[in-house]
């Protein structure tokens, strides 16, 4: 895999830049997904932590790029690879430092630590506004009526536009109905910036699968020769997808991790209590999410604008088989997938 020069350096710039903004995003009782009580959120053992993290991600892009610059190799795709992986190092180890200075500092001695709930996002849930999936649902409809009017062989990009459609409500009403992110320490201040928060990304999500469907219907007229498959009809066939992939970038630096950066409509109320230490409960640096004692099925990852399934759940476990039996009958051709210009 090779391109231009400056194609490549750019790519460089924005992995380094989306790994790196990372822990600025977070919340500040999650540094590098390690909980902490709020009164250590400035302890030097972080601020160190972040230092060491910031030095490797620039370090990190300037011999990605004098790799690239020096013509070593012309495969970015591994640069990119390693360059990922040299990341994912970097922080894991910043988990652990705080992990250990957490536990030979004994943050959560002396602390009241519980968990909070408001029940008004469940009398009163922030509703999808599923009028946002109008415009994907009929430029899917729009697509198959020009493909039968081309009396096109292939509809797999229909086939997709429908997938598109499916699979993004089903994760709207998911997400709408996964466990909410309460700070016992904030619980009505940490509920209302969740609320908002919640609202934006299901709203994101359904315009998303709008943009989508656009650059699939650009697509399938180039396909069916109703339009020209040159650069210019490309570009603006994912310009709906850039302006999606912007929108999110957006979204996530005003609102933070889980809306932490959003103003609460509701006071900021102090309490006497911490949030409840559930390190024990996550791996892989806050991506994994193991609690047979948790009835939720989906919760909100410690890191980035995710959720994940909880694997303690049966029922996470029952998708995640059929996700991989799907798999592997497709891969072994029991039916088959759709491919661009079938």
């Amino acid at each position: 895999m090779t391109g231009p020069v400056w194609l490549n350096l750019a790519l460089i710039a924005f992995v380094a830049a989306a790994f790196g903004s990372g822990p600025a995003l977070a919340r500040p009782t999650l540094p590098f997904g390690v909980r902490i009580p709020a009164r250590r959120t400035g302890d030097p053992a972080i601020a160190f932590a972040r230092r060491r993290y910031n030095r490797g991600i620039a370090v990190g892009a300037v011999v990605a790029s004098a790799v690239v610059l020096s013509g070593w190799t012309t495969r970015i795709d591994l640069v990119i690879v390693g360059l990922v992986a040299l990341y994912a190092v970097l922080g894991s180890l910043a988990h652990r430092s705080i992990i250990a200075a957490k536990r030979d500092g004994g943050w959560y001695a002396g602390t009241r630590q519980a968990v909070a709930a408001d029940t008004s996002l469940r009398s009163d849930p922030v509703r999808p506004q599923w009028i946002l999936l109008t415009p994907s649902v009929l430029l899917a409809v729009v697509t198959a009526v020009v493909g039968l009017a081309e009396d096109a062989k292939s509809f797999s990009t229909v086939f997709a536009q429908v997938l598109v459609v499916v699979l993004i409500s089903l994760l709207t009403v998911a997400i709408s109905r996964a466990r909410p992110e309460i700070d016992a320490a904030q619980p009505s201040a940490s509920a209302s910036r969740y609320r908002e928060y919640l609202h934006g990304v299901l709203s994101l999500l359904l315009v998303s699968a709008g943009c989508a469907n656009a650059t699939l219907l650009v697509v399938s007229l180039q396909l069916w020769g109703v339009a020209d498959t040159t650069v210019p009809v490309t570009i603006v066939a994912y310009l709906p997808l850039l302006a999606a992939f912007i929108a999110w970038i957006g979204f996530s630096l005003r609102s933070g991790d889980a809306g932490h950066r959003l103003s609460p409509t509701a006071g900021e109320s102090e309490t006497r209590y911490e949030q409840r230490d559930d390190d024990r409960y996550w791996f892989a640096a806050g991506m994994v999410y193991l609690n047979r004692n948790d009835p939720a099925l989906l919760v909100h990852r410690r890191v980035g604008t995710y959720w994940t399934l909880n694997l303690g759940h049966p029922v996470a476990w029952l998708l995640l088989v059929i996700v991989a039996v799907a798999g592997v009958l497709a891969g072994l051709g029991v039916f088959p997938l759709p491919i661009k210009g079938a």
